[in-house]
């Protein structure tokens, strides 16, 4: 789970998942992203992916949120699925990174 630190709620426009340096077995390739406006009581759908794939180690991909109605302050990601699913239940990412939508 993602706090933002400015205890402010926010429109999230867009995210951006960096793959690992290694292992890319371990890449998420099914996903859920949930805000919550309420301290994590109730938790809503803002982005779904199947079947996404990092072609390279260290990649950037920035997946944009259709829905940016809600304002929330409290983010998590739900990783369903990863590259190969045979070799491991774990889930591996470098970095996440959120953008707001401009007020």
């Amino acid at each position: 789970m993602y706090k933002v630190s400015d205890n402010q709620k926010h429109k999230l426009a867009a995210y951006e998942l960096m793959s690992a340096n290694d292992a890319p077995e371990t890449d998420p390739m099914d996903w859920v992203l949930e805000g919550s406006n309420d301290g994590g009581s109730t938790w809503h759908l803002l982005d779904e992916r199947i079947s996404q794939m990092f072609d390279d180690r260290f990649q950037r991909r920035t997946f944009k949120v259709a829905s940016i109605d809600l304002l929330s302050d409290l983010f998590r990601f739900r990783f369903l699925a990863v590259r190969d699913v045979n070799s491991t239940s774990r889930s591996q990412i470098g970095s996440i990174d959120f953008y707001s939508a401009s007020s």
